[in-house]
């Protein structure tokens, strides 16, 4: 099993594992929150406006690309962030 260094403690921490040993920071691993929202707005977008542009009949056809570009997005997503490890941690002063 591969270990990360934390950069806050310089520990070492098994990969998967969601907090840090020695300092209790964080992990977190693979695509950001953000760019998952992200996707979801732009494709909720992208299908509606199919679903406007198509006959009735076939406006049916926007949601079946907003959802199948979700999914395909998604797998984009996790294999370009497959690497990405960050720690997080919150310093308290007084």
């Amino acid at each position: 099993m591969s270990e990360v260094t934390c950069p806050h403690c310089h520990g070492s921490v098994p990969h998967g594992a969601k907090v840090c040993r020695g300092c209790q920071a964080e992990v977190e691993y693979g695509a950001p929150p953000a760019a998952i929202v992200a996707l979801a707005i732009f494709l909720a977008f992208i299908g509606y406006k199919i679903s406007t542009i198509l006959p009735e009949a076939l406006s049916f056809m926007g949601w079946v690309v907003g959802i199948g570009g979700f999914v395909a997005g998604c797998l984009f997503l996790a294999k370009k962030f497959e690497k990405r490890v960050i720690f997080k941690r919150i310093y308290r002063t007084k």
